[in-house]
């Protein structure tokens, strides 16, 4: 109950709605050609705009990511860095709101060529997975356990060549507390033994990272 009481569900909703307004401009400028710092400053001027930035009580939560290929997450690009995005890249777009410290993450990835159709559907597939499978009680491994195999049910064929879409193992989702990206508890993304329960009132990050790598 305590921690019911913590939460600020209009805070949530305000930044959650924040989110999908800019995930929709974002969908809109990012083509072939343009410079990935050009990205990420579009969007967190757009995030400050729609959010009403004022201080610590309500702007970005976190640096934006703009990660390429086989960078699967976390990569950022630093003032100067004149690395563009192209027709054959996949890009991993991960930015956050928060208002009053109540914290939205989410990411989308990107992707001109449609021979990475499969790929971005296998992960789109997982996630939903994975949110369906959430709730009270429900043990973090078995979520885990089935991301993993609606992920790796999937297939891609690459320049002609057939591969396994896998989970990355070493990423995960997380749970999630006012001014606290990373409150403790973690997600999987495969099979794994941590039997700890996802518990009332908590809030979660459900994130999947899929790929045709090693």
């Amino acid at each position: 109950m305590d921690r019911l009481l913590m939460y600020d569900l209009k805070s949530l909703r305000k930044g959650a709605e924040c989110h999908r307004q800019v995930r929709k401009f974002a969908q809109q400028i990012i083509r072939p050609g343009k410079k990935l710092i050009d990205i990420c400053n579009q969007i967190e001027n757009m995030n400050r705009f729609l959010i009403n930035k004022n201080g610590l009580d309500c702007g970005i939560a976190f640096p934006t990511g703009c990660s390429i290929n086989h960078v699967a997450a976390h990569y950022t690009p630093n003032p100067g860095d004149e690395r563009t995005i192209e027709y054959n890249d996949v890009c991993k777009i991960d930015y956050g709101t928060q208002v009053n410290g109540y914290i939205i993450d989410c990411a989308f990835t990107v992707a001109f060529n449609p021979m990475y159709d499969n790929l971005l559907l296998a992960v789109k597939d997982a996630t939903e997975t994975g949110l369906k499978s959430a709730g009270i009680d429900v043990r973090l491994c078995d979520i885990g356990e089935a991301i993993q195999e609606v992920m790796e049910s999937y297939e891609c064929v690459i320049n002609g060549k057939t591969h396994k879409v896998k989970s990355i193992k070493n990423l995960c989702g997380h749970s999630i507390e006012p001014y606290k990206i990373h409150a403790g508890k973690s997600v999987p993304i495969v099979k794994n033994n941590d039997h700890t329960k996802m518990e009332e009132g908590e809030v979660y990050a459900i994130e999947t990272f899929g790929s045709t790598g090693k």
